[in-house]
């Protein structure tokens, strides 16, 4: 292998992560975002998550009301930032996180991105791991087959991705999964031998450990290397160092784990040629990729809408119902929540009046405030008639999280056994979502956990303050 640079030892050079779990300082640098004014005519929402090149934060376009991602950066030099931007800027596919714009404000670099609605592959797999649990092969074969048309699209526009990953793939709550974060992108043909080793030691190709000439089938391996994580939950080569790591890539054969069933024996198969040592064996083109797995990547389960404002979807069942949430027998409850916790308003008021002032004290008790858009936050339920209570900030205006919340909420109702989760329409209160935006964006969350398949969650019950509101949602279930 050539020698690795300093910088292969440190966090990966890539852009910063979306993750939820990283680390988010009390406030924003002052020269950059902040929630209470805007930022390059954008209407700032608040911090999604911070690393060590720069922070991202939700915001909103005050016209449209449409949400986007303000990435800024803390030292990197205005031209390689924007770089970057302009070698993301180039691909336009649903299966790839677009730039929008980027520039300089207040001296701040910066960058803005469509935001996905959802949450990344890495997150996903966490959840999996936590309840001992493997992603089902239908799933991964569209996650798959998502990514590798994104891939096709940024191949075909002449643009290495270099960095794919989970954490690098982002699941829309509306199913679809999309390839984001060029911080370490290249043009295709850049003359890149004998270059640093740049990347993440799990996903590498050999060609990037031995710092040979990398091109479009470097990111196929990188997708195999992927596919396998998420059939398995493990990474397919192993090492007790980066340096060890790397022998594993360049010189251990793959060996796909036992198949389930031949559908996995399929994909495993084409997760083998992915992951050939030689490029030249390995599929030619991402094209390729999406041709083999399309022969047996099935679409998901279905909402199929029954009488009585009921639906199913999978195992899944769905009923709409007027009333208070704040009675709902259930193990779950969902409380519409700000990014301070205050329980002070609509449906939130309503939960801390029949549950009482320890709900609020509690969410507040496990989490600096604000929260971020998105997150979720889980406590005791008090008086309710329930388990738990999971206090989620989904939507402030025209900054939607709805998908992300849901998605959210669901994976650890299940991992907390929970088969019963009752929530209002979150969003069309106080974050001024529209009632049938919100009832398409939320029903869509249903139907991409329900292709998780979960063991434990049985029913969501949509509580609606009205009858107009159930109307609504009847009609947007039936068009679904």
């Amino acid at each position: 292998m050539g020698q690795m640079a300093t910088e292969f030892l440190a966090p990966p050079p890539v852009a910063v992560s979306l993750d939820p779990a990283a680390s988010r300082p009390t406030s924003p640098t002052p020269a950059g975002p902040r929630p209470d004014r805007d930022f390059h005519g954008l209407k700032v929402h608040g911090m999604l998550g911070e690393g060590g090149m720069g922070a991202a934060f939700l915001a909103s376009h005050k016209v449209l009301r449409v949400p986007l991602v303000i990435k800024t950066f803390k030292s990197a030099a205005p031209a390689q930032i924007f770089r970057e931007a302009h070698l993301a800027a180039r691909v336009s596919s649903p299966h790839v996180v677009s730039v929008l714009d980027a520039g300089v404000e207040d001296g701040v670099p910066f960058v803005v991105q469509r935001y996905v609605d959802g949450i990344d592959l890495e997150e996903l797999l966490k959840a999996q791991r936590a309840i001992g649990r493997r992603l089902p092969v239908d799933l991964v074969c569209r996650l798959v087959l998502d990514a590798a048309m994104g891939l096709r699209a940024i191949h075909q526009a002449g643009v290495i991705h270099r960095d794919v990953k989970p954490a690098n793939l982002f699941l829309g709550g509306n199913g679809t999964a999309s390839v984001g974060d060029f911080g370490i992108a290249v043009e295709t043909l850049s003359g890149n031998a004998h270059e640093p080793i740049v990347g993440t030691p799990q996903f590498m190709a050999p060609e990037q450990w031995n710092q040979g000439v990398i091109d479009r089938r470097t990111d196929l391996y990188a997708l195999g290397a992927t596919a396998h994580l998420l059939s398995t939950n493990v990474p397919p080569f192993h090492g007790e160092s980066a340096l060890l790591l790397g022998v594993a890539h360049v010189s251990e054969p793959y060996i796909p784990p036992i198949p389930r069933d031949p559908r996995e024996a399929y994909l495993f198969a084409v997760v083998g040629r992915m992951l050939r040592k030689r490029p030249d064996e390995r599929y030619a083109s991402a094209d390729e990729v999406v041709r083999s797995l399309g022969v047996v990547t099935e679409p998901g389960a279905r909402i199929i809408p029954q009488e009585h404002d009921h639906a199913v979807i999978g195992e899944v069942r769905v009923e709409l119902v007027v009333g208070d949430i704040a009675e709902q027998q259930v193990d779950v409850i969902v409380s519409a929540a700000n990014t301070q916790l205050k329980m002070d308003r609509g449906v939130a008021l309503s939960l801390l009046r029949a549950g009482g002032e320890e709900v609020a004290a509690e969410a507040k008790a496990q989490r600096e405030l604000p929260v971020a858009m998105g997150d979720v936050v889980w406590t005791s339920a008090g008086r309710l008639s329930a388990r738990h209570v999971a206090h989620a900030v989904a939507a402030l205006d025209g900054a939607i999280c709805l998908q992300r919340c849901v998605l959210r909420v669901l994976l650890e109702a299940e991992a907390r056994k929970a088969t019963t989760v009752a929530l209002p329409a979150l969003g069309t209160g106080v974050g001024e979502v529209p009632m049938a935006q919100g009832a398409k964006l939320i029903l869509e969350a249903f139907r991409t956990f329900a292709w998780v398949q979960p063991q434990h969650v049985r029913l969501l019950r949509v509580v609606l303050f009205k009858d107009a509101d159930r109307d609504c949602w009847r009609d947007v279930l039936q068009s679904m």
